[in-house]
């Protein structure tokens, strides 16, 4: 009897046992499902922006202006619009990740009232332009390239860059690469893709990006064919040998304020720094409009002549 009794207690028990290795397995599987199913939507999310409409126009905002159209390299068709100053001297603005041309366009006002010619246009992926991703300025400075080009057709005085957030990452890069700029004013810009995403990460999800955040990376690069992880400005801006002027602000939990002291550090050239104490993510012209418009114009006029 006592046989029989171990026998049957040793059987309930491999039989306990065998039923919590399944049900371990099965939630295994399940918060794989979960973490991998996440990171595939965030990847969406991320490299498939939502658009954003472009906002009112500079005519209703009381400037003359005309729709213009130009396509890059790749044969994406990029929509703006050019709108003329009384200066032979031309600002592009380029604006951030899930933005428009919206963006800019709301803080160009001191910019046209001084008399500049001001372009503003929509990246890949964003507004009224072609394509449906967005690779974080691993191909962007593509379109910026473009849009120097084609400002440069409209009227052949300097140019400078001005970015903000993704856009004065590309700021960066394309000014760094580019003979025909000839300054780069960057806003909340990025010195590293790897860097911000990692932080991002952390702040959202609470959990480390590695091992966590590794899959959303992982597709990223799988579905765009681009190393996205590779895209560093600060590598360009070691070699910008023209004006700059990095913007930071102290409570920028987007992008690290760290990130663009990296740039202005990096940069060899004649540079300036912008910090606006409490400002956030491209923030700054709201946070302290009179002192960023001062340093902006000054700065302009020093590095277009």
């Amino acid at each position: 009897m006592r046989g029989r009794d171990a026998v049957r207690s040793l059987i309930m028990r491999r039989t306990r046992g065998q039923v919590f290795a399944a049900l371990a397995g099965v939630l295994a599987t399940v918060l794989m499902a979960i973490w991998v199913g996440g990171s595939f939507v965030a990847e969406r999310v991320t490299l498939h922006p939502k658009r954003w409409g472009v906002g009112p126009t500079p005519a209703q905002l009381g400037h003359a202006y005309q729709d213009v159209a130009f396509r890059d390299h790749a044969g994406l068709t990029l929509r703006g619009w050019w709108i003329p100053g009384t200066r032979h001297q031309t600002i592009v603005m380029i604006h951030g990740w899930t933005s428009s041309r919206r963006e800019p366009m709301g803080k160009a006002g001191y910019l046209l009232d001084a008399g500049y010619n001001v372009l503003v246009f929509d990246l890949r992926g964003h507004g009224q332009s072609d394509g449906d991703y967005t690779t974080l300025g691993y191909s962007e400075p593509d379109d910026v390239a473009t849009a120097v080009t084609f400002a440069r057709s409209r009227d052949p005085g300097p140019i400078a860059l001005f970015g903000f957030s993704m856009g004065g990452a590309l700021a960066v890069e394309t000014g760094a690469r580019d003979d025909g700029v000839s300054a780069v004013i960057e806003d909340s810009g990025y010195g590293s893709v790897e860097n911000v995403y990692r932080a991002g990460f952390q702040r959202i999800t609470g959990l480390p990006p590695i091992p966590f955040g590794m899959p959303l990376v992982a597709i990223g690069q799988l579905d765009l064919r681009v190393p996205i992880d590779s895209v560093r400005p600060v590598t360009d801006a070691a070699r910008l040998h023209k004006p700059l002027l990095a913007i930071v602000g102290t409570a920028d939990h987007v992008v690290p304020p760290a990130e663009g002291f990296d740039i202005f550090h990096a940069a060899p050239g004649p540079k300036e720094l912008l910090v606006v104490p409490g400002a956030g993510h491209v923030d700054g012209y709201r946070v302290d409009r009179a002192r960023y418009e001062r340093t902006v114009l000054g700065f302009l006029a020093g590095a277009l002549g």
